[in-house]
């Protein structure tokens, strides 16, 4: 009577093929990950800094960030972009203009940074010295009304993530 099973050669070129095939595929997966993470970050930034514009060109080119002149703190920031504001810049986190806050909202969240997961803003004086990957999603300089991802490393081109 002869059993019918692989011979154990038979088994390790079966798992030496399956290694191979997960070495070449793995790493093609990850740049395709990657590659996502970097077009998704390039669309939001896109998107935030259109707001961000659009905000100035409704508040007397003041970037949100500010209320009546004087900075304002974070939760009011991200509320001008969620909420509703006045033209000086005095928030409401209704989603509907009424009178007096007219304008926005100008985002329905703040996007998320998809390499720590963190949809918080953090301002930032000097973004060089500001991002750490850790502390927020997102670094604003309300001076000049840029926004920035708060992440450390390059990507394939050796552009920082913080300098999108």
């Amino acid at each position: 009577m002869r059993a019918k099973a692989f011979t154990l050669v038979e088994l390790m070129i079966v798992v030496s093929i399956l290694g191979i095939l997960a070495a070449v595929v793995i790493p093609m997966h990850t740049d395709q990950t990657l590659m996502a993470k970097e077009s998704a970050i390039k669309s939001n930034l896109n998107i935030v800094r259109t707001q961000i514009e659009l905000y100035r060109l409704r508040h007397h080119s003041a970037a949100p960030g500010y209320v009546n002149g004087t900075p304002a703190d974070v939760a009011t920031l991200e509320l001008q972009f969620t909420g509703t504001s006045a033209e000086t810049g005095e928030v409401s986190a209704n989603k509907v203009p009424a009178s007096p806050y007219l304008y926005g909202p100008y985002l329905k969240k703040i996007p998320e940074n998809p390499f720590n997961r963190l949809s918080s803003i953090a301002y930032a004086a000097d973004f060089t010295t500001a991002v750490n990957g850790t502390s927020s999603g997102w670094l604003y300089k309300r001076e000049t009304g840029e926004i920035r991802l708060n992440w450390t490393g390059t990507d394939k081109q050796g552009v920082n993530y913080w300098a999108y």
